[in-house]
């Protein structure tokens, strides 16, 4: 099931297990990566924070926007983080920052992508898994949910 800000995070009485989609935005592209994992894990809840308004938000519906991914990303089970090699993805680096060390993220991170090195290093500090294609982070999430 997917949940966007505009919902209320659930209560897990069926002890689904659950994704926060972290990383570049990609809503002007016609598939975008979030929709393949959304089609792909939909039996399991989905916590998509994919605002395409997001710069016309009010300071309170930004706040309330803000609020809900840190809880979305705090009750999640696995947060699948997603640089995309063009992007450069500040609010992504932050969500790194907070979480290389809670065992919940898989982290992809092109070469392409401008900080490459920055985020690789981090990652294997903390033994964060991390790959280089979706497809490969995608693995290690269907084996592991």
């Amino acid at each position: 099931m997917l949940f966007t800000s505009k919902n209320a995070l659930p209560i897990n009485k069926d002890n689904l297990r659950s994704i926060f989609l972290a990383g570049s935005m990609d809503h002007r592209q016609e598939h975008s990566w979030r929709d393949e994992i959304i089609g792909e894990f939909g039996s399991h809840h989905i916590f998509d924070p994919t605002h395409t308004q997001h710069d016309d938000l009010s300071n309170a519906e930004l706040k309330h926007h803000i609020m809900w991914e840190l809880e979305a990303m705090q009750q999640s089970d696995f947060i699948l983080l997603n640089f995309l090699k063009d992007s450069k993805s500040p609010i992504s680096l932050v969500e790194l920052g907070l979480y290389v060390q809670s065992g919940k993220l898989i982290v992809v991170c092109p070469q392409e992508f401008y900080k490459h090195n920055y985020v690789h290093i981090l990652c294997e500090k903390y033994s964060t898994p991390i790959f280089n294609t979706l497809k490969e982070a995608k693995t290690l999430l269907k084996n592991s949910i």
